[in-house]
């Protein structure tokens, strides 16, 4: 449907994306529904947000591969999450992505909201994303 929006993805409050974590079942139900939402959505779906799952994790590598989608920044986006709101030795990961369908391409893809903005600060616990995208035409 367009315009579409569905919320899921609960944190992961142990920054463990392994099979063994306990957050691990609740994140894979969660990604097999996302999954069937974009194929029934079609070749010109884009996802995007905080997934609250590393890039890293083998839940991404299924639900890209079941879906077909590409990454805007092509698995090259730095960590999203910034690290000064991390727990002391905890490591930042890519968890926020713009994933695009087969007849939607990523024509640019970059940061905002990378730097602190004076006198606010950073604006948000994570970096922000954003990318140019384009329409295959349809024959």
């Amino acid at each position: 449907m367009p315009g579409e929006v569905l919320t899921i993805a609960s944190l992961n409050y142990d920054g463990d994306w392994s099979a063994a974590n306990r957050f691990h079942p609740l994140h894979r139900d969660q990604f097999t529904v996302l999954a069937r939402v974009v194929n029934e959505a079609g070749p010109r779906a884009v996802v995007c947000g905080d997934f609250n799952l590393a890039r890293e994790s083998n839940l991404f590598g299924e639900f890209t591969a079941a879906t077909g989608l590409a990454d805007a920044f092509a698995g090259a986006c730095p960590p999203t999450f910034r690290a000064e709101y991390l727990p002391p030795g905890a490591a930042p990961h890519c968890i926020d992505f713009i994933l695009t369908a087969a007849e939607v391409k990523a024509d640019s893809a970059g940061l905002v909201f990378a730097e602190k903005k004076e006198p606010l600060g950073y604006v948000s616990d994570h970096i922000g994303l954003r990318a140019q995208l384009s329409l295959t035409p349809r024959q």
